[in-house]
């Protein structure tokens, strides 16, 4: 895209000249521009923000929008400008930590500008998955409008994410007595299946055409492997679960990376994916993201690890193939420390010890030269 109609030539050249080998200080530029669009009509500065997107002048646009947010001018403009200021950040830098740090930053003057403005920032904050600042306008805006049912919704999405279960179990309840609404609903159901409100879970998920086992009690009927995301140390993991019911799923892979959860420890699943990935049938599935750990099962990680070679590698697949096949959780992780060694890990289900797990393995290592499994760090009791 091409520079604003009426914006000076020897303006936008100071841009393109900054791409091109980044000599100027890009907030100096940007002073410069918000001094041109100032005073002029909101056309002006739209126009520029477009142009500066469109040209990726992202170090440029990110001062032009911080100097915005803190000016006066209609509020519909300030949305698009909290908009793009902090989806520059999360989706043009790839920056998610900076993008939450930004838009908390906005929360006060957001709450200045009044509930209506606070809520739809809320929602737009929740809309790009910054649940971490959009708690606090969500939660001020409904207070103020307490019979507000998208606020009520919203208020119901951030006391979920909070394990708030019994505010959230209230607040899609309150939601749904004013409208039929299916995201209410398993909302709902996934507040009352963490409260082990059976009734309530019962009547949620029977509503949204799940079949339900006979009695009153727990609906857990184990099914289909999931893939669910876990938080990580930095980042989260992908692991796979057996489904339980709508709402939760047992771990049944040994997380390498997470101390949130452990093999088969209960999970409670959102319903809203994280993303898709290819499941062992071939088929495209969803990535359902673990709220909560429901019931631990008291499961530890033990590793042992040897010299790498290509060939201890294969060998590794196979023993840990059998290991399972002897009730062993046990996956080989050579890949995931970066192929330096060989990693095999094996978890400990109660009553398992590490001396049965260093017996399991000197019986079926297949000739591997490794060390007795030890607990994994952050394991150790």
């Amino acid at each position: 895209m091409s520079a604003p109609p009426d914006l000076p030539p020897e303006l936008w050249l100071r841009v393109e000249t900054f791409l091109a080998d980044t000599a100027e200080d890009p907030e100096t530029i940007a002073a410069d521009l918000v001094a041109w669009a100032d005073g002029g009509p909101p056309e002006d500065l739209e126009g520029l923000l477009d142009a500066l997107r469109d040209r990726g002048a992202y170090p440029i646009s990110l001062h032009v929008l911080a100097a915005a947010w803190e000016a006066e001018m209609p509020e519909d403009l300030l949305g698009r400008v909290a908009h793009d200021r902090v989806g520059t950040i999360l989706h043009g830098l790839g920056d998610r930590a900076g993008a939450v740090q930004v838009a908390r930053s906005m929360q006060a003057r957001a709450l200045e500008l009044g509930p209506a403005f606070a809520g739809d920032l809320g929602d737009l904050w929740l809309s790009m998955g910054l649940t971490e600042a959009a708690g606090a306008l969500v939660r001020a805006a409904a207070a103020d409008h307490p019979g507000d049912l998208a606020l009520r919704f919203n208020l119901g999405v951030v006391q979920k994410l909070a394990g708030e279960w019994a505010a959230s179990r209230e607040s899609f309840t309150a939601v749904l007595r004013h409208h039929a609404d299916q995201a209410a609903l398993w909302n709902l159901g996934i507040a009352c299946t963490a409260l082990a409100d059976w009734p309530g879970a019962r009547a949620a998920w029977s509503t949204l055409g799940f079949p339900m086992p006979p009695g009153d009690g727990d609906i857990a009927t184990p099914g289909e492997m999931v893939a669910l995301q876990i938080p990580g140390d930095g980042s989260p993991e992908v692991v796979w679960g057996r489904r339980l019911c709508p709402a939760r799923a047992q771990l049944r892979t040994l997380p390498f990376r997470s101390g949130f959860a452990n093999f088969g420890d209960i999970l409670l699943i959102d319903g809203v994916p994280a993303g898709e990935l290819a499941y062992p049938d071939g088929q495209r599935g969803p990535i359902l993201p673990a709220l909560a750990v429901l019931d631990r099962r008291g499961v530890q990680t033990a590793v042992a690890e040897g010299p790498f070679s290509a060939r201890g590698q294969a060998t590794m697949g196979r023993v840990a193939e059998l290991l399972n096949t002897r009730g062993w959780p046990a996956a080989d992780w050579t890949e995931l420390v970066g192929s330096t060694h060989l990693c095999l890990a094996l978890g400990l289900v109660p009553p398992a010890t590490l001396a049965d797990a260093r017996a399991a393995l000197a019986e079926l290592s297949g000739g591997l030269t490794l060390t007795p499994p030890r607990l994994r760090a952050g394991d150790a009791s």
